[in-house]
């Protein structure tokens, strides 16, 4: 079942529809809130995080725009995980505005902006196959650049240089949008 039949079967309440929204998700969206925890929630805060995203997401299933329930879970995942750590006193609000600068131009952060959506497909095809993996794994997989080189097997100077030299080219290709 393609996202388009899942976010239509979820929208008229169907449990198999959740259900098979958790086994196609659940691995992506432990990966998100894991990466972006850095070790900091326990395996069961973790699943519990996890568990909430799903929740939320049958709660507020209308609030899904156009056919990126992909994208939609990975922004959940993000405000979940930022809301376990707030309770644990771990993430203040000085962190969170750091985040949120770091990951200004992530996907999912306006995922469900479909324009937005699509002018920043179109800045990553600016990039090299390679470049736009190491963009697509940090920003929107949330993955460290270490764990970035031990994946692609780059030095981890050259992923952190390919993401610095990145920032702007996205930056300018955004900003002549109108973003």
């Amino acid at each position: 079942m393609n996202e388009e039949q899942l976010i239509n079967e979820l929208r008229q309440h169907k449990e198999e529809a959740l259900n098979q929204t958790i086994r196609q998700y659940s691995s992506l969206v432990s990966t998100i809130i894991r990466n972006i925890a850095r070790g900091i929630l326990t395996p069961a805060d973790v699943e519990e995080t996890a568990a909430d995203v799903f929740f939320t997401l049958w709660q507020n299933v209308g609030n899904i725009k156009g056919p990126y329930l992909k994208g939609y879970l990975c922004r959940i995942a993000k405000t979940k995980t930022q809301d376990s750590l707030r309770r644990l006193k771990i993430l203040d609000m000085a962190n969170i505005d750091e985040l949120s600068e770091a990951d200004e131009y992530s996907l999912s952060e306006h995922i469900d902006n479909a324009q937005l959506h699509d002018d920043i497909q179109a800045a990553l095809q600016q990039f090299s196959k390679q470049d736009r993996e190491i963009l697509i794994r940090y920003y929107y997989y949330y993955q460290t650049a270490q764990r970035i080189s031990e994946i692609t097997g780059l030095k981890l100077e050259t992923v952190k240089s390919r993401i610095k030299r990145a920032k702007p080219k996205l930056r300018s290709f955004l900003q002549e949008r109108g973003y």
